[in-house]
This record gives structure tokens, sequence and C-alpha cells, in this order.
């Protein structure tokens, strides 16, 4: 599974993280995923990543195990593409 996790709008050019089951960003929408993706968050630790808490990330250079000034808006679980089964057309 991944989590999409939906950051309040305060005018940052990022709105929404995909993280994988390691935590690791995988896609930043709608922009700077160069930057991002590759980042850690906590997401196995419930009482770190909290809707209306600012969103914890890990991303050296630039962050070490700090806080966005971005609060989460929204945590959801959404099924891993990769790990589906495809569907044979006949």
């Amino acid at each position: 599974m991944r989590t999409k996790i939906t950051l309040e709008d305060n005018g940052q050019d990022f709105l929404e993280f995909i993280c994988n089951e390691e935590g690791m960003i995988v896609e930043t929408q709608p922009f700077q995923g160069g930057i991002w993706n590759g980042a850690y968050i906590p997401i196995e630790s419930p009482d770190m990543v909290k809707v209306g808490e600012e969103c914890p990330v890990h991303n050296p250079p630039h962050i070490y195990y700090g806080f966005l000034k971005h609060k989460i808006e929204k945590l959801e679980q959404q099924p891993d593409c990769s790990q589906e089964t495809a569907i044979k057309l006949e």
C-alpha cells in the first residue's frame, strides 16, 4: 500500500506526497518531484504523522529530521499499482 499525504496550501509548489510502505516519497504533486522524491516521512509512527500537524520529513542535505511548515490536511491509503494483478482481456 501507498500513503498519500495532502498538505495545506500555503502557496508552495508541492501539495501531495505519495509514499511507499517504507515512508520514502516516490511521487510529489504538482511540482518539485526532483527535490522531494526519495525523502523519508515516518508514516509508521501515527503519533508523528497526523492530520492537523506539521509534516515530519528527513531529506538531507536540506532537512535533517525536521518538519515542514505545512500542516497535513489528509492521509489516504492507496493500492500500489506495481503489485496489482493485470487483467487479461479476451
